[in-house]
């Protein structure tokens, strides 16, 4: 077995791919599992975050970070009905996901949608949980909304823009770079690099903000919120530059993040939500309600974008392509 672990925190190059000769057959499955030979592991944002050592909720080292895989099963469990040996899936994990084959409770492995590839399939379980949470569940973004998304060349982005599009909103996609703007608007969204959205005092103000900056653009964009509009904030990706461990970058941005009062929020009839999906993931109850929802991934036509593909081996090369915001869409290491 292949797995990716973290031993010590660092830069891309402290992530160790390791060849094992554990056997995960030898411990016995439990009655509600599935086995699963791992094709291809999402990478996010999250797994930078936790390499640097800024992610609080991650195991004690040594530890397989990773959250979504696609693959094929293997072995189930005897309380497991819906899937068989040989099944195709994706699904997520808490952690581990950066491994070559994973044990999963089986409410959290779907079967492929019809016309899915496995390396289409892995850039769902984060985005689209992360996407639905935000969207619809948080931000109750309906028919006519106008919408900011400020990551919206990346995999989160992208498919955040086909799922509001296909509900009729009216969305902004920003990126970092003026050469993303035409996939987000090839999605049906205006693209805008971040710049450009600043300098524009005549913008408007927005129903919806979906915030993965962190740091003093919360407060930004809070401003740009319509009265009974809703932010919901995802990260501080603005506190890592270059994929090192930079704390004083880190403790600007969050210094940076603003302390919302309750009193005087009532002047203002806005919204501020925070969401970690890891702790969706790990409520049980939570999660099977949004994966309930998947089956919106084919009645709304979701196609997620693929940015590049690494060879799992490569894991480094990976974290540094998203690190220098090289990417658009969703990065994936491939297994096999």
């Amino acid at each position: 077995m292949q797995q990716i672990s973290i031993r010590k925190f660092g830069p891309a190059g402290v992530l160790s791919f390791e060849e094992k000769n554990e056997n995960l057959s030898v411990s016995p499955l439990a009655s509600d599992e599935v086995e699963v030979e791992v094709h291809y592991s999402g990478v996010n944002f999250a797994d930078i975050m936790m390499r640097l050592g800024f992610y609080k909720d991650a195991p004690p080292k040594p530890f397989v970070p990773g959250y979504e895989f696609s693959g094929v099963v293997t072995a189930f469990g005897a309380d497991v009905k819906h899937l068989k040996t040989g099944d195709k899936v994706y699904g997520g994990s808490v952690f581990g996901a950066y491994s070559s084959k994973i044990r999963v409770k089986n409410w959290m492995a779907i079967a492929l949608p019809t016309d899915f590839t496995l390396e289409q399939a892995v850039c769902l379980p984060v985005a689209f949980i992360t996407a639905y949470a935000s969207l619809f569940e948080m931000g109750r973004v309906r028919a006519g909304d106008k919408v900011l998304i400020d990551c919206g060349s990346g995999g989160l982005g992208t498919l955040s823009i086909q799922m509001l599009k296909a509900i009729g909103a009216n969305i902004t996609g920003l990126t970092s770079s003026s050469t993303k703007i035409s996939l987000i608007e090839s999605l049906g969204a205006r693209g805008r690099t971040h710049n450009e959205f600043w300098q524009d005092s005549k913008d408007g103000r927005y129903d919806f903000v979906l915030n993965t900056q962190g740091g003093s653009s919360i407060m930004r964009h809070y401003k740009r919120l319509a009265p009974t509009g809703r932010i919901v904030c995802l990260g501080i990706s603005d506190g890592i530059r270059g994929g090192k461990r930079d704390f004083f970058a880190i403790a600007k941005a969050a210094i940076q993040m603003p302390r919302f009062s309750v009193i005087k929020m009532f002047d203002q009839n806005k919204g501020v939500f925070a969401l970690n999906a890891l702790k969706l993931m790990e409520d049980e109850v939570t999660i099977k309600k949004i994966l309930g929802q998947f089956s919106k991934v084919e009645e709304w036509k979701l196609k997620p974008v693929i940015g590049k593909i690494f060879p799992a081996k490569d894991v480094a090369l990976a974290h540094q392509f998203i690190e220098n915001r090289l990417g658009q869409g969703k990065i994936v290491l491939a297994w096999r």
